[in-house]
């Protein structure tokens, strides 16, 4: 065996030979530190959605990219294809969204009892250039209701978004909204042609970008002055709002702080699908990480499965891009691990009972490691601990073994006591 490592050594030895660990571009790993806050965070935001109604589900990752594309070009610009499985390659891409699966899911199982609330939590994939808090491979956090035209539903569907931000801690936010079918209605509004309306509204929505003097700009050249000024007037709030008032009425009614919802006309999101209230949600302390939550009402997702409507309005945390605004704000902490107890391991002949102390801590839930390393020096094993930022290290050897007792050692406070080990489980629980 010793031979066989030497090998492998000599092989790998040369700079050459060697694989640099690199990622690729737009990916990125969480290490424990990371992962810990991270599983901490999907906990809150899992136990939020149940709180309001919403149930699990899963799709796959894996889906035919005639599903995903649905005719739209831009779409198939941004997939990463499956290849080397039994279908043809090119027939199968991962998903870049959790919402398109879902809607095929819906279209597969109409007879699900509506109005459906289901949630889920899953990683996407996206083949564009990576950004601040955007990655190529990230996860989303998505809630949907499926099967209700009501003002409800929306107001349903902002508020938990709303009240899983409070639940995280975060407390500077703004939820912008805006309805597409006010959008609609602008060519008749501001005098100029239909066929001109999607292409007023990129302009619309690159506002934040280019700022109000070049949107105006561009405006003019799109559909000239009058039009232009009605357009700047509706962006500065002269236009009716009934829908997005009631709106915000009902998430009054419900207890969401009127200041945290703002009507916003610059608010477009996706053209092709969304057609009623739309929403995006802003970090007032990280605006340049852009929105990490959105959505709207589609109503007309699941119409290339089954060539009907099914209302329906859904939203999605970007929860990469929310950890990654948190980090920069200093609202993670970060701890290097989830043991509570080290049980040392200082003799071979000792190892049974080291165990059975294991056992006895593992089976009153309290997360606790064996020592299973190679250097069996107290020293080695105490650094061990301290390193793993571990708050309590348990000690038994001969002495403790006479007395029936374990020491326990709190590495935060340097403080040691002697437990009688039949009184271990609840020494951790106090």
């Amino acid at each position: 065996m010793a031979d066989k490592n030497a090998e492998k050594m000599n092989e790998y030895g040369g700079q050459s030979r060697r694989v640099e660990p690199m990622l690729p571009g737009g990916f990125r790993d969480y290490g424990p530190r990371e992962a810990i806050s991270r599983s901490q965070m999907l906990a809150t935001i899992r136990s939020t959605f149940e709180l309001f109604g919403f149930d699990p589900m899963e799709t796959s990752s894996v889906q035919r990219k005639d599903v995903l594309f649905g005719g739209e070009e831009e779409s198939e610009k941004i997939v990463f294809e499956v290849k080397g499985s039994r279908e043809a390659e090119s027939d199968t891409a991962l998903r870049f969204d959790l919402t398109v699966p879902f809607a095929r899911f819906m279209a597969a199982n109409s007879d699900i009892p509506k109005p459906f609330k289901r949630y889920q939590i899953g990683n996407v994939w996206r083949g564009e250039s990576p950004q601040a808090g955007r990655y190529r491979e990230f996860m989303q956090a998505d809630i949907d209701i499926v099967g209700s035209n009501s003002i409800n539903a929306d107001a349903e569907v902002i508020a938990t978004i709303y009240q899983t931000l409070i639940n995280l801690g975060i407390d500077d936010f703004v939820i912008k909204i805006n309805s597409r079918k006010i959008l609609n209605s602008l060519p008749s509004y501001a005098d100029f042609p239909k066929e001109k309306l999607w292409d007023v509204l990129r302009i619309v929505d690159k506002k934040d970008k280019i700022g109000d003097v070049s949107m105006r700009e561009e405006l003019v050249k799109e559909i000239g002055e009058v039009s232009t000024e009605k357009i700047v007037g509706f962006l500065n709030g002269n236009f009716a709002e009934d829908e997005l008032s009631d709106l915000r009425s009902i998430l009054e009614t419900m207890g969401i702080d009127k200041k945290k919802i703002v009507i916003d006309y610059t608010i477009v999101r996706g053209l092709a699908y969304y057609t009623g209230v739309v929403l995006e949600t802003f970090l007032t302390k990280a605006p340049e990480m852009g929105s990490i939550a959105s959505g709207g009402r589609y109503d007309e997702l699941v119409m290339p499965f089954t060539g009907q409507m099914l209302p329906a309005v859904g939203a999605s945390i970007g929860v990469d891009r929310l950890f990654a605004a948190q980090e920069k704000l200093g609202l993670i902490e970060k701890r290097a691990t989830k043991t509570e107890a080290l049980v040392l391991n200082l003799s071979a002949e000792l190892i049974s009972d080291c165990l059975e102390i294991v056992k006895q801590l593992r089976d009153a839930n309290v997360n606790t490691s064996f020592y299973v390393g190679d250097d069996t020096a107290f020293s080695a094993q105490l650094a061990y601990a301290v390193k793993k930022e571990i708050p309590f290290v348990v000690m038994y050897g001969e002495t403790e073994k006479a007395k029936g007792t374990v020491a326990v050692k709190n590495l935060a406070t340097r403080e040691q006591k002697e437990v009688n080990k039949e009184d271990l489980a609840d020494f951790f629980k106090k």
